[in-house]
């Protein structure tokens, strides 16, 4: 078995797009006739979309329920930047674990995301 998809739902759709974009994922709007409003792209083998979602916001970090997205990047630093310039929260700063450097912030909806750079 192997994950397919992660599908997100956002109540600021827009904003949490933007972000999402700023930090590296390729989203894109899809169209499907009568469908609702909603972005996509392909993150290796896996189908990330993110859609409107209700009002309401993320469970905070590490409560039931609650799901936190990792995402490999070519610099931390880079997207460190970038979130600090969107003024998003760095919930902890770029931290050396044993299996690289990560650093986890929020995304406008409140949902925590990890980045992190592999060691090579």
């Amino acid at each position: 078995m192997e994950l397919g998809a992660l599908i997100l739902f956002a109540n600021r759709l827009s904003e949490t797009v933007s972000f999402d974009q700023a930090v590296g994922i390729p989203l894109e709007e899809e169209d499907h006739e009568d469908g609702p409003e909603y972005f996509a792209c392909e993150l290796g083998s896996v189908h990330f979309a993110v859609f409107e979602g209700s009002a309401g916001a993320a469970p905070p970090f590490r409560v039931a329920g609650g799901v936190m997205p990792g995402l490999a990047t070519p610099s931390l630093q880079r997207v460190l930047e970038t979130v600090q310039a969107l003024g998003a929260t760095v919930i902890e700063p770029p931290t050396e674990y044993p299996w690289g450097p990560r650093m986890l912030v929020e995304d406008p909806d409140g949902r925590t995301v990890e980045i992190f750079e592999r060691k090579s």
